[in-house]
């Protein structure tokens, strides 16, 4: 089989579709419910982690402009589709190692997920607007990124849901299995992509990394600040920085790959997850160490 094409035009979306449907059936009701009995720390959190990226994006790519720092177009346009995506299942991962808010950390990733069919394309269309010099540069074409977000993220979010709500007993023994399966089966999609593309890959990997690690730490601050100033607990506060410093991997390939048709813009989100296991997992593990050994705050 050649991979020069469907790696990426036909084996992505696919695998994309099955990790959507993975996340979707970690979803219950229950999660929607708590959120409209207690509605003050999600919706505040969601509003923080949120905007928190696309904040840091957009100080750091004018800056770069400013100060003429020689951010190649491709790591400037990166930098801003990775702000645009939802937040990422790993930030559960990471909230669970720190022992903070779990509950909170489902909650926030679900509805990151599910307003990622609006705030995907609006915030392109802010970065544009925001700064008229990327005019022409940062352009993402509305239809088809809505096409793609409809049947590769909603679609089967709300089918996994359905499967679970229809199948409560095997999907809860196996949806740990599932869910597992699914991250490795992205992840060997995209370790073929890197190997299609590795001339791009190499060439981007010494820019984008630096520039990667600054903004995990700078989203990472400015989640847990934002949080802490809004008088959230110490646990949602490190909830909520975690989750605005992690993005969707999955949903920047598949605009990268299959809407923009730059592999080349692709390269800065996948090398940002080498700074999330350096900077992210670092902050999970120091705020672990102020936890007692008990289950994680919320549940």
């Amino acid at each position: 089989m050649s991979f020069d094409v469907s790696a990426q035009q036909h084996l992505l979306p696919f695998i994309i579709f099955i990790v959507m449907l993975a996340i979707g059936i970690d979803l219950e009701t229950q999660h929607f419910r708590k959120l409209l009995r207690e509605p003050r720390v999600p919706v505040l959190g969601t509003l923080v982690h949120t905007l928190t990226f696309p904040l840091a994006a957009v100080i750091l790519v004018a800056s770069s402009l400013a100060l003429d720092l020689g951010l190649s177009e491709a790591s400037l346009i990166g930098i801003l589709l990775i702000a645009a995506c939802p937040s990422g299942g790993f930030s559960n991962v990471l909230v669970l190692i720190a022992r903070a808010n779990l509950p909170l950390s489902v909650v926030l990733t679900a509805i990151s997920s599910l307003l990622s069919f609006f705030t995907v394309p609006l915030f392109f269309w802010l970065f544009s607007d925001i700064m008229p010099v990327l005019s022409g540069r940062v352009e993402l074409p509305v239809a088809p990124t809505l096409l793609h977000l409809l049947v590769l993220i909603l679609l089967p979010i709300g089918l996994g849901m359905a499967w679970r709500h229809r199948n409560v007993e095997f999907v809860t023994t196996h949806v740990a299995r599932m869910q597992r399966y699914a991250q490795r089966m992205f992840y060997v999609v995209l370790v073929l992509v890197i190997v299609q593309e590795w001339e791009v890959v190499r060439s981007g990997i010494v820019e984008a990394l630096p520039w990667s690690i600054v903004l995990c730490v700078v989203t990472l601050s400015i989640g847990f600040l934002s949080a802490r100033l809004l008088g959230l607990g110490p646990d949602d506060c490190a909830t909520v920085a975690i989750e605005s410093s992690i993005r969707n991997l999955a949903v920047a390939l598949l605009i990268a790959a299959n809407v923009m048709n730059r592999l080349d813009v692709a390269v800065l989100p996948t090398v940002y997850v080498l700074a999330v296991l350096l900077v992210a997992l670092a902050f999970s593990l120091v705020w672990r160490r102020r936890q007692p050994a008990t289950e994680p705050s919320g549940q």
